[in-house]
């Protein structure tokens, strides 16, 4: 029962970065780039959330060849691929009896200036079987994604299956960045500008005196 471990004591944060830095906006969810994944469990009768800490998964995992997360969460095998994040069942646990499992994921790199967008994904199922419940995904403000599994998302035996039976994919949707505005005139160039404009200004001047003589 997963809410066993949820209720141990453990108040340790569980943000996971995956290692590195991002190398260009087009990475995106790859291997090599820092994404942010939490895990909490959401009671169903209060919808108060709780970090799910698993004193049996290191708190931080550099993401490389052949090393993704491994039971995360204590359900999952998360593997991350370019613009891709694949789930597949590795469970401990019979089930989630306690409420909604819910993963969010973070690329901080994302949504800024001149920076790609998540805006979308692509549910791909790949196990054997169905969920009773699929899981409702969400991208939300900030180019976070959210993954729950509502209570009750299946009625078998999580620690009887492989990835084989219960697996899918989400393939995102990244937008590249929309063109760069026109650059604001910054301070320093403002005394030019103004100058330029002085200069035009008494030169028409001076034309229109001249036409006002030649009257």
């Amino acid at each position: 029962m997963k809410e066993r471990l949820v209720s141990t004591g453990f108040v340790l944060g569980t943000a996971v970065i995956l290692g590195g830095v991002w190398l260009s906006p087009a990475q995106a969810f790859s291997l090599g780039s820092s994404v942010t994944v939490t895990n909490s469990i959401r009671d169903v009768n209060t919808q108060q959330e709780t970090v799910f800490v698993d004193p049996l998964n290191p708190q931080t995992v550099t993401v490389g060849a052949g090393l993704e997360l491994e039971q995360f969460g204590g359900i999952w095998n998360i593997d991350l691929n370019n613009n891709s994040i694949l789930f597949s069942v590795n469970s401990r646990f019979g089930n989630v009896t306690s409420g909604d499992d819910i993963y969010r994921f973070l690329t901080p790199d994302f949504g800024g200036p001149g920076q790609n967008s998540l805006t979308g994904f692509t549910f791909v199922p790949l196990g054997n079987l169905g969920f009773d419940q699929n899981p409702a995904i969400t991208v939300l403000a900030n180019n976070w994604l959210e993954v729950v599994f509502p209570l009750g998302f299946t009625d078998q035996d999580l620690t009887k299956l492989s990835g084989q039976d219960l697996a899918f994919r989400i393939d995102l949707t990244v937008e590249p960045p929309t063109p760069i505005p026109s650059p604001v005139p910054t301070p320093a160039l403002l005394p030019g500008l103004v100058g330029l404009g002085l200069a035009v200004l008494s030169k028409k001047r001076e034309g229109d005196s001249a036409d006002y003589s030649d009257g």
